[in-house]
């Protein structure tokens, strides 16, 4: 393949494959050319199935992974918002910082170095976003939601504790309004992990804390995500 070409390097999506950070599910629909790159003055790629450019890349940038070079994580991510919209660049970087790939410092640097590239924007405003409290793709699209929807940001992840007594830990959570918003991705799980689920969130309630609870199919309707988180900020002032 045209990745085993000495100069050929993986890149932007084909990159963040192999680096396993999450992709808008559109780009998994057809087949997707794999991203091939060599430097700027070598020959670009010519073969069906590749999409071939020439393109800055500086060795600092570049890795060797599984036998195959491949771009840095944070070069992948910058790469990548020039591909992908605001809040999923959002949710790789959240993942790139979870899982430790790379630091806010190597992005922002990344970012620095990027200026004039395609997708720069995107990434410049992504950074103000990122969150490596985030364990998941969709809680992170969720607080893009809202917070691009007029929200104040919430604390991702943090524990609650109330009179001294741990209680749980919130996806989202506003601790002066006692609110917290909760990403339920599970499509499918026990029933003793649903039984759980419900009786965290009956404590959480009981204890005055309003709970909301946010799927996949909410995140296509933004607008009523934030009026009702907007409205219990609103109840609980």
């Amino acid at each position: 393949m045209a990745a085993c070409r000495v100069d050929a390097v993986l890149t932007d999506v084909a990159a963040a494959r192999s680096w396993n950070l999450p992709l808008p599910p559109w780009l998994g629909l057809e087949p997707i050319p794999v991203s091939v790159a060599v430097p700027a003055e070598g020959t670009r790629p010519k073969r069906a199935g590749v999409r071939g450019r020439r393109l800055e890349l500086p060795d600092e940038h570049l890795v060797m992974k599984d036998g195959i070079r491949v771009t840095t994580v944070a070069r992948t991510w910058l790469d990548c918002c020039a591909e992908v919209p605001l809040a999923h660049a959002v949710a790789m970087g959240d993942a790139v910082l979870h899982r430790r790939l790379a630091t806010a410092s190597e992005l922002t640097d990344m970012v620095h170095w990027g200026v004039r590239r395609r997708g720069i924007v995107t990434a410049r405003s992504a950074l103000a976003w990122l969150d490596p409290g985030a364990e998941s793709p969709g809680e992170s699209l969720a607080r893009m939601a809202l917070v691009t929807g007029g929200i104040r940001r919430p604390r991702c992840n943090a524990n609650v504790i109330d009179d001294g007594q741990w209680l749980a830990r919130a996806d989202m959570l506003w601790d002066e309004e006692r609110v917290i918003a909760e990403y339920d991705g599970a499509v499918h799980i026990s029933e003793a992990q649903r039984r759980s689920d419900a009786a965290r969130r009956n404590l959480l309630q009981e204890a005055g804390w309003m709970v909301i609870v946010f799927t996949a199919r909410d995140l296509k309707h933004p607008e009523a995500m934030c009026a009702m988180v907007r409205s219990a900020l609103a109840r609980t002032t």
